[in-house]
């Protein structure tokens, strides 16, 4: 059984793959950036979780899609974390030492907040990606946002273009091994490879951004005075997820101030 990928999971039946795309992405950019102001564990904890019911749940994304769709997100807060904790701007309490290397606690927190924030905006942006149809999310940008079609279609190949990469970086390396190329190991390998296989995709990319180019200047293509076969409407559906967005995160904001746990930045990221 062939493991799908978090960009073909739209083509599962869900809740929330019925909900209008631009809905969809207001809700998320709006929820991402509550995120970038708030500082305490609890409160990033509790809107990461709350956006993994909603994919888990009325998304119908399975958990393990879920985990590899977050794990570029988890290496990057990986990477706050322990700069944080090493690496801290001001002097605070030490709670572990390797020679001239001290972890201190302000920083360890500092730094699991970032990790959290990481993970939140990759639950999020999965929460989008799982359940929207390219072709939808063009017209619903078009319909809704009112962006102009030039640059909706263009998105629309760039978007579609995104899954295409693993197949063609596994063609690379099968063309590879036939040709009996050896795969050297260590650093120096991994780089070699990291080359080997970047150049040919790049070039792929270059090429297939021509012929979308070339095709769209061929038909005169200027998205004005056009008729649509199908269009993207709002419905009541859409403002129910918009309602449900809200107060689940208003109960977190009202929990996170009756418990005192809720830091907001004051414009410093260290106190």
């Amino acid at each position: 059984m062939m493991r799908r990928s978090v960009f073909e999971q739209y083509e599962y039946d869900s809740v929330l793959s019925r909900i209008n795309p631009a809905v969809k992405m207001v809700c998320s950019v709006v929820v991402m950036l509550f995120v970038s102001v708030v500082f305490d564990l609890p409160t990033l904890g509790a809107v990461t979780l709350f956006g993994a019911m909603i994919v888990i749940g009325p998304g119908r994304v399975r958990l393990g899609v879920l985990l590899r769709a977050l794990l570029p997100f988890v290496l990057f807060g990986l990477g706050f974390l322990w700069m944080n904790a090493v690496l801290p701007r001001e002097s605070g309490t030490v709670i572990a030492s390797w020679g001239p290397v001290h972890v201190s606690a302000e920083g360890l927190l500092n730094g699991a907040a970032f990790f959290l924030r990481a993970l939140s905006f990759g639950v999020w942006s999965t929460l989008f990606v799982a359940s929207t149809e390219p072709a939808a999310f063009v017209r619903s940008l078009m319909h809704q946002v009112r962006v102009p079609p030039r640059i909706a279609y263009s998105a629309l190949a760039a978007y579609r273009y995104l899954p295409n990469l693993h197949l063609e970086l596994e063609q690379i390396q099968a063309a590879h091994r036939l040709r009996g190329m050896g795969e050297s190991r260590g650093l120096k390998g991994k780089a070699q490879r990291a080359y080997r296989y970047t150049i040919p995709l790049l070039a792929g990319a270059l090429r297939r951004a021509g012929r979308v180019a070339a095709a769209m200047e061929a038909r005169a293509f200027s998205g004005l005075s056009r008729s649509w076969y199908k269009r993207e409407e709002l419905h009541l559906r859409d403002l129910a997820y918009t309602l449900c967005v809200l107060a689940g995160m208003l109960l977190i904001v009202v929990w996170g101030l009756q418990s005192n746990t809720l830091m907001l930045w004051s414009g410093r990221l260290w106190e």
